[in-house]
């Protein structure tokens, strides 16, 4: 057996594969063709919704799992589900979540404006997002993304509440995410012993990611890939075998799966 047929492709989203402003992806396409040609998977795992990346992977044809919303679920591709997918869910739900924060914002006079608080006209002027994308975007089932406000003293006193309610905070790229005690790292320790399951091995897994909410994925990663921001500064990972990209977004995320590819004696060296 080939590391070929053990090696998966885990990704984040935003700022990584997709570029931070237009969120295409075209720059990765020559990465994503070789990943196709040798059948390796490539499983999304960000802080985007199910219907966001139902409809991203349609778009790209892809037909493996996916970890949605920074951790709190994972959709297994199931011919004997209705909708097509099996789901594993590990986070709070939305709703009680969105009671928590009310409570503290009443409280504690917090500022902030979430994505439950936005219309989607809101949401398309924050985040550059279409209608169509907005509306998909706001689709949540475990978690309440926000943008803070405040100043730092609110934030300090923010997050001890938060500890104390059983959830979590983690900054993104864009947004603070609000979930309870899940992250992508977890969920993709999942998937690693789904796929050892299925392939009868341990599988090797490369993992790429720009924001604080990727630390875990990364740490967890037989080969992490930090792919560099045009927006924010990269977070501190301690992982063995990093890779740093030199270029941002899509182009990084192609130039280092292209790089591993090679090393791995997967394609030609030319």
């Amino acid at each position: 057996m080939t590391i070929a047929h053990s090696l998966i492709v885990v990704t984040d989203l935003d700022g990584t594969l997709l570029d931070h402003e237009t969120y295409k992806y075209d720059s990765a396409k020559p990465a994503i063709d070789y990943l196709k040609q040798l059948n390796i998977p490539l499983i999304y795992n960000s802080s985007k919704t199910a219907a966001e990346i139902i409809h991203l992977s349609k778009e790209m044809n892809s037909a493996y799992p996916f970890i949605i919303e920074n951790g709190a679920g994972i959709y297994l591709p199931s011919p004997d589900v209705g909708n097509n997918y099996e789901i594993i869910s590990f986070g709070k739900k939305r709703a009680e979540i969105l009671s928590t924060l009310k409570i503290l914002r009443d409280k504690y006079a917090l500022s902030y404006i979430g994505f439950n608080d936005m219309s989607e006209e809101q949401l398309v002027a924050q985040t550059g997002l279409t209608q169509d994308q907005a509306k998909k975007a706001q689709q949540r089932d475990f978690t309440e993304p926000l943008k803070w406000l405040g100043d730092d003293r609110q934030w300090e006193l923010f997050c001890t509440e938060i500890e104390r309610a059983g959830l979590t905070a983690v900054r993104g790229g864009r947004f603070t995410s609000i979930s309870g005690k899940v992250n992508k790292g977890q969920a993709m320790e999942w998937l690693r012993h789904y796929y050892a399951e299925k392939l009868k091995t341990k599988p090797v897994l490369i993992a790429l990611g720009d924001s604080e909410n990727d630390r875990e994925m990364l740490q967890n990663a037989d080969y992490p890939v930090l792919v560099r921001s045009d927006v924010h500064t990269l977070p501190r990972i301690n992982a063995n075998n990093l890779i740093v990209t030199d270029a941002t977004g899509p182009q990084g995320w192609n130039d280092s799966i292209i790089e591993l590819l090679k090393q791995f004696n997967l394609i030609n060296k030319g």
